[in-house]
């Protein structure tokens, strides 16, 4: 089903997210962004892309956090996935 990413509510989909894992995810940083694609393709009946693009914007907005090193990259050990229903 095709989907616009404008037409969700990212605090809903980002509760979504929360009720099924939690308020922390312990994955590595691409494990944990599979994850909840999985999540949201599955929440959504959407497509793996769209889904993906999802992770991205509550990324972005600030849904969901993974740690950041001074140089603004990801750690690659397992760390914890912040789930957030509201942006910090």
């Amino acid at each position: 089903m095709q989907i616009s990413v404008e037409d969700i509510d990212l605090r809903d989909l980002a509760g979504a997210i929360r009720r099924r894992y939690g308020s922390t995810l312990y994955t590595s940083y691409l494990r944990g962004k599979t994850v909840m694609r999985d999540a949201i393709e599955s929440e959504l009946r959407c497509s793996a892309y769209q889904a993906e693009e999802l992770v991205e914007t509550l990324e972005m907005m600030g849904y969901v956090r993974f740690p950041h090193l001074e140089d603004d990259t990801h750690p690659l050990t397992r760390h914890a996935w912040v789930i957030e229903e509201d942006k910090l």
